[in-house]
C-alpha cells in the first residue's frame, strides 16, 4: 500500500515542507510507503529560482543573514557555512567580477570570526545548503524503503481531478496520477510588457524578465549588446523598470560584468513611488523617531484594516519629510502596525492581508550597501537617475526603444517619453485575474481546484492549507490567507516560507 504525493514546483517552500515531513516520517510507524514526485521545469530541485542556477553564482541576499533566516535554522546554516566557506568563496569569485572579489576581501575578516549575522551573503550559498539538507534526509528514507523518489524535470501544463486521483499533465504529452498535490510554484509570472520582435539588434534590446532564461544568459545578451555598441563608439542608455530587489540586482550585475569606468552606460529606473531601496540605518534618529499615527490607535475601539494602513502611510510620510529612509524606520513602523493587528476581527485581518500589507511593504524596501554603493557611484558620476511614474508602453524606433510613462496618479496626468537602448522588465508579477495569466493557472481556476482570494495574488485555503481536497498550497500563493494565528500578504521571504511550510508539513503528515 502506498501514497503518491506530487510537489509541483521544487523551490524552498517544497524544501522546508519536506524537511520536517521526512523527519516525522522517519519515526512514524506505518506500513504505507510514500511515493514522492518532485516536479520542476528547471534543474534547480530544492533550491528554486532565487538560490539556484537561474540566478547565477554572483548575486547576494537582499537581506542580512539575521533577517533572512530564523533560529534554529540560522545557527545550523552558519555552522555549514563555516565548514564550507573556502570552497564557496572561491566559487563566488570565479563566477563574479570585481564586486565579488571586493565582497570577499571586505567580509572575510568577519566571517572567519563566525560573524555572519550582518552580512549579505551570496545567494547560491543557501541554495547549496538547502539542497544538501533535503537530499540527505531523502537518501536515509529511501534506503530504509519508507520513501521512493521520482524527479520530473518537465513543465506542468494542467492538473485535473478524476474521482480521488489527480491527473498531472506535462508539456511533452506525458502524465502521472497521484493522491495528493502540493502546489509550490513560487511567485506569479512577470507582467508581459512588450511582445514585438526587435527589428534592429544594434539599437534595441528588451529583457522580458530577470531570471526566466537565467540571470547569466540575460547578462551575456546585455554584455554582448553593450560591447558591440562600444566598438561603434556608441553610448548605451539602460532603463530598469521597477525599483525593487530584482531591479537593483540587474544594475549591480551589469556593472559587475562591465566595469563602470570601462563602458559608457547610463541607467534610469522607473517606479511609482520614486524611491530606491534604502540601506542606511541611522541609529541616532531611530531612537527619536516614533510611529505616532500608529501609536494613536492603541486605545481605539472597532479598529479597521484601512485605519491601520492609513496611519502607517502617514508615519512613512513623516519619515520621508525628515529624510529618514526605510532601513531606519521599517522595524519601528512594522512593530507599530503589528501591535494593532491582534485587535482586528478575522474579516479585517484578511482585509489587511489582501489589500494593505503589500502597499505598505512597497514603501519599506531595504537592501544591502554592497548593492546600493553601485547606484551611489553611478549617481556621483551623473549616470543614474530614478524616475517617479507609471509605465505605459514601449515602441521601437530608429534610436532604440521609446518608453512612455505617466508622471501622476490621475487618468489625465502628464505622459512623458524617453528613448533607451536596453529596457529590463522588473516590474513584478501578474495577478490571478489577469488576461495574460498562464494557461496552467487559468486551468486550475476553471477546473474548480483553486479559487483566487481577494488579494488576487494568492489562492484561498482552508484550515488545512488546502485549496481543495488534497490539493495543498505552499509558498507565495498563500498570500492573502490566515494560517493559524498569522496573516500573510507577502511570502517571498525565507522566514515566512519556513514557518508556513513547517505548518503545512504537519497538515500533510496528518492527512496520510
Amino acid at each position: 500500500m502506498s501514497e503518491k504525493i506530487a510537489f509541483v514546483g521544487a523551490g524552498i517552500a517544497t524544501s522546508y515542507t519536506l524537511i520536517p515531513f521526512l523527519e516525522s516520517l522517519s519515526t512514524k510507524k506505518t506500513d504505507k510507503k510514500i511515493e514522492l514526485f518532485i516536479i520542476d521545469k528547471s534543474q534547480d530541485f530544492f533550491k528554486g529560482m532565487p538560490y539556484g542556477n537561474r540566478s547565477g553564482k554572483s548575486v547576494l541576499l537582499i537581506q542580512d543573514l539575521k533577517n533572512f533566516i530564523t533560529e534554529p535554522h540560522r545557527t545550523h546554516f552558519k555552522n555549514w557555512l563555516n565548514a564550507n566557506i573556502d570552497a564557496l568563496s572561491e566559487e563566488f569569485m570565479k563566477n563574479g567580477g570585481q564586486y565579488a572579489t571586493q565582497w570577499v576581501e571586505k567580509n572575510s575578516p568577519l566571517y572567519k570570526k563566525d560573524q555572519w549575522d550582518d552580512l549579505y551573503i551570496p545567494r547560491f550559498f543557501f541554495g547549496k545548503y538547502i539542497d544538501e539538507e533535503v537530499r540527505k534526509r531523502l537518501d536515509t528514507l529511501v534506503a530504509s524503503n519508507k520513501v521512493s523518489i521520482t524527479y520530473v524535470q518537465k513543465e506542468t501544463v494542467a492538473i485535473k481531478k478524476n474521482d480521488d486521483k489527480f491527473h498531472i499533465a506535462f508539456d511533452d504529452a506525458t502524465a502521472i496520477e497521484t493522491d495528493k498535490v502540493i502546489l509550490s510554484i513560487g511567485s506569479l509570472p512577470y507582467k508581459k510588457l512588450y511582445s514585438d520582435t526587435i527589428k534592429n539588434n544594434n539599437t534595441a534590446l528588451y529583457i522580458k524578465e530577470p531570471y526566466g532564461v537565467g540571470m547569466e544568459e540575460n547578462m551575456n545578451q546585455i554584455a554582448n549588446f553593450i560591447k558591440n555598441r562600444k566598438k561603434q563608439g556608441l553610448k548605451t542608455k539602460i532603463a530598469v523598470l521597477g525599483a525593487n530587489a530584482s531591479g537593483l540586482e540587474m544594475i549591480y550585475k551589469i556593472c559587475d560584468k562591465l566595469p563602470i569606468n570601462e563602458y559608457d552606460t547610463t541607467f534610469k529606473t522607473l517606479s511609482s513611488h520614486g524611491v530606491m531601496p534604502d540601506g542606511t540605518f541611522d541609529a541616532e534618529k531611530a531612537k527619536h523617531f516614533k510611529a505616532k499615527h500608529l501609536q494613536s490607535l492603541a486605545e481605539a475601539d472597532n479598529l479597521s484594516a484601512s485605519a491601520i494602513a492609513e496611519a502607517a502611510h502617514k508615519d512613512i510620510d513623516e519619515a520621508e519629510k525628515i529624510g529618514l529612509g526605510a532601513a531606519t524606520t521599517v522595524g519601528i513602523i512594522s512593530k507599530g502596525f503589528g501591535a494593532l493587528l491582534p485587535k482586528l476581527s478575522k474579516e479585517e485581518l484578511l482585509n489587511f492581508a489582501c489589500f494593505h500589507g503589500n502597499q505598505i511593504g512597497r514603501r519599506q524596501r531595504c537592501a544591502g550597501n554592497h548593492y546600493l554603493s553601485v547606484v551611489e557611484e553611478l549617481t556621483n558620476l551623473k549616470r543614474f537617475e530614478h524616475l517617479k511614474g507609471r509605465f505605459v508602453g514601449l515602441t521601437e524606433n530608429q534610436d532604440g526603444l521609446s518608453m512612455k510613462y505617466k508622471t501622476g496618479e490621475s487618468s489625465d496626468s502628464k505622459e512623458s517619453t524617453e528613448n533607451f537602448n536596453i529596457v529590463i522588465n522588473c516590474l513584478g508579477s501578474v495577478n490571478l485575474t489577469a488576461d495574460d495569466l498562464s494557461p496552467f493557472l487559468k486551468s486550475l481556476v476553471n477546473e474548480g481546484l483553486c479559487r483566487p482570494n481577494p488579494s488576487k495574488i494568492g489562492f484561498h485555503v482552508d484550515e488545512n492549507m488546502q485549496a481543495s481536497k488534497n490539493l495543498f498550497i505552499a509558498g507565495p500563493l498563500l498570500a492573502g490567507n490566515q494560517i493559524e494565528d498569522k496573516i500573510f500578504w507577502h511570502l517571498e521571504h525565507c522566514a515566512r516560507i519556513i514557518w508556513s511550510s513547517s505548518v503545512l508539513s504537519k497538515k500533510l503528515m496528518t492527512s496520510i
